[in-house]
């Protein structure tokens, strides 16, 4: 029993030397340390990602008239036709004045392209009842691949529409 005694005795002096538990101090170590991390660290910049501006397609009647005279082929005799019209494009708008300028170099080449397109129809194609229709969508491919050329996605501009504004066939 004296050794009982002694043990509980011994128990308690060591529990009184022992002071904290480990895990408090590892825990206020954690604590302590992250704290000083913290406040060594710069404060943390937080990026804001600007959007791009999105951009609109504006769809832009060109303003000069594109007249044509020309004799359709035909069997037999002579035919004379007439033709005159707008075309409107579509751009984006940051890409206006760049489609402008290439209109400009590409225009006499795209006159002339147009005229040959005219004068390879026949009087039969250009009477039928689709055939202004036919003949607006063969203009619209011409005019597209020449005044603004390029590969599909890298094109400055697309012609849409054909206006017509004068129209005579004889």
């Amino acid at each position: 029993m004296a050794d009982d005694k002694k043990k509980d005795g011994e128990g308690k002096e060591a529990a009184k030397k022992k002071g904290l538990p480990p895990l408090v101090l590892v825990a206020t170590g954690a604590i302590l340390g992250g704290a000083g991390v913290v406040l060594a660290r710069p404060p943390k910049q937080v990026e804001v990602k600007v959007q791009q501006p999105a951009h609109e397609y504006l769809t832009i009647q060109h303003p000069d008239l594109i007249e044509c005279q020309f004799n359709p082929r035909t069997q037999a005799g002579k035919a004379f036709a007439q033709a005159g019209f707008y075309f409107v494009y579509t751009v984006r708008d940051d890409r206006e004045d760049e489609a402008f300028e290439s209109i400009k170099a590409h225009w006499d080449r795209a006159r002339s392209n147009v005229l040959l397109l005219l004068g390879s129809r026949t009087l039969t194609e250009l009477l039928a009842d689709n055939g202004k229709r036919v003949l607006a969508g063969d203009l619209i491919d011409e005019l597209d691949a020449t005044l603004f050329p390029g590969r599909k996605d890298d094109k400055v501009a697309r012609v849409s529409e054909i206006l017509f504004n004068k129209w005579m066939v004889q």
